[in-house]
């Protein structure tokens, strides 16, 4: 699988979001799962018809839980590209938002109706948080081999706390052909957000959340016996025993481990 695919999970099992709908379009009668595939939300419309872009990116300029325009709970920290900012960033997932049952997505109009976007590495208390009680963050994208840096000797996925880490191997600038899953490749909403100076304290904060694949998801609710994709855990602990391409690059794990 390329890793800039959606994780197969996704393709097959739609229906953790809300139903297990595939949609037929066009005359040809193409049938698309309730969440496709990969999208640009910056670049307007590049999904199927019945499909709407939705972003999958919940970062804040501070680094904050995200809170979402009249959902209940959540943080205090504005999104940057995910809610009213739906547009302004780069990483989504093409959704056909009638499936998502009512009352679970997001209710901006900018982004009305869209799965909530989440943090995989987030605790399971800010899971909650966001999500809501007995739903869970699902990565939706693999990372890429260009997402890893190795740091101590050791592979990772990259940050934007990254840029201009000489410690770090390769050096990253975040520029668009730095990664292959980096959100807001540049930093330009941060500038924006920011007043426009890349030299400020605001500037420098913001792009040290920006992020890489492993820390961007949706907001799901599973049934019995069904896990996310990326769940590392082995298949005996419920898991999925899933490795990111970063893992493999730090070798074959002990036994047991």
């Amino acid at each position: 699988m390329r890793s800039e695919h959606v994780l197969r999970y996704f393709i097959i099992n739609a229906f953790a979001v809300g139903l297990g709908a595939t949609v037929a379009t066009s005359c040809i009668k193409v049938n698309y799962p309730t969440v496709a595939f990969r999208c640009n939300p910056r670049q307007g419309e590049n999904c199927p018809d019945t499909h709407f872009c939705c972003s999958d990116d919940p970062s804040t300029a501070d680094g904050s839980l995200p809170k979402y325009n009249g959902v209940a709970g959540g943080g205090t920290g504005t999104p940057l590209y995910a809610d009213a900012s739906n547009a302004l960033g780069t990483s989504g997932m093409c959704v056909h938002r009638e499936d998502i049952p009512t009352g679970s997505g997001l209710l901006d109009p900018a982004a009305a109706n869209c799965p909530i976007p989440c943090n995989p590495t987030w605790s399971a208390g800010e899971v909650s948080d966001i999500c809501g009680a007995n739903r869970v963050c699902c990565q939706t994208v693999e990372l890429g081999d260009k997402d890893c840096v190795q740091d101590g000797g050791m592979w990772r996925p990259v940050t934007g706390a990254d840029i201009g880490n000489t410690s770090v191997v390769p050096t990253t600038n975040w520029n668009n052909v730095a990664h292959e899953t980096h959100q807001d490749p540049n930093g330009t909403v941060c500038l924006s957000v920011s007043g426009g100076d890349p030299k400020s304290a605001a500037f420098n904060e913001c792009i040290t959340h920006l992020t890489v694949a492993n820390q961007r998801g949706f907001c799901m609710s599973l049934g019995p016996g069904q896990v996310c994709p990326t769940d590392p855990r082995s298949p005996a602990e419920g898991g999925a025993g899933y490795r990111s391409i970063c893992d493999i690059k730090n070798g074959t794990p002990p036994a047991g481990g």
